[in-house]
């Protein structure tokens, strides 16, 4: 399974905003600091804001922010809401001629669920962690 860089850029831009939630982030911003297309992001913050995982503001203090705690943001939402297939393979296009007999796309399918329910157990505030805890470590050092 590979995400497609749709998808990659929406979870880059929500850990971004989890690490830096003031001031406000901003696409230029985030798409210097990832090396990435601004147009592209452009693209990426508008359907994150239509899934209600940010809120956008416009203006010249606008930019946007997480919409609800990172702890409430499930990684395995964000992936089904970004990903337009999550299909792994299609037998019926061409039609395999084994597909009576053939069970690898029940495995496929299977592979998929147990991929999806680890990224249904993890949220955005489990994927900053790491980095909070790194930081708090410095402070007190």
């Amino acid at each position: 399974m590979q995400l497609t860089r749709h998808t990659d850029y929406a979870l880059r831009v929500l850990i971004y905003l989890a690490v830096n939630p003031e001031p406000l982030g901003r696409i230029s911003d985030i798409a210097e600091s990832y090396q990435i297309s601004r147009n592209h992001l452009v693209k990426v913050v508008h359907e994150l804001a239509g899934h209600g995982y940010i809120q956008t503001f416009r203006g010249k203090n606008g930019g946007m922010k997480l919409a609800r705690p990172p702890g409430e943001i499930h990684i395995g939402d964000v992936v089904r809401d970004m990903e337009e297939n999550l299909e792994i393979i299609n037998c019926s296009e061409p039609l395999c001629i084994i597909l009576p007999d053939c069970r690898l796309k029940t495995v496929l399918n299977d592979a998929m669920a147990a991929f999806m329910a680890t990224l249904d157990r993890c949220t955005l505030a489990d994927l900053v962690r790491q980095k909070e805890n790194k930081l708090a470590r410095r402070l007190v050092s």
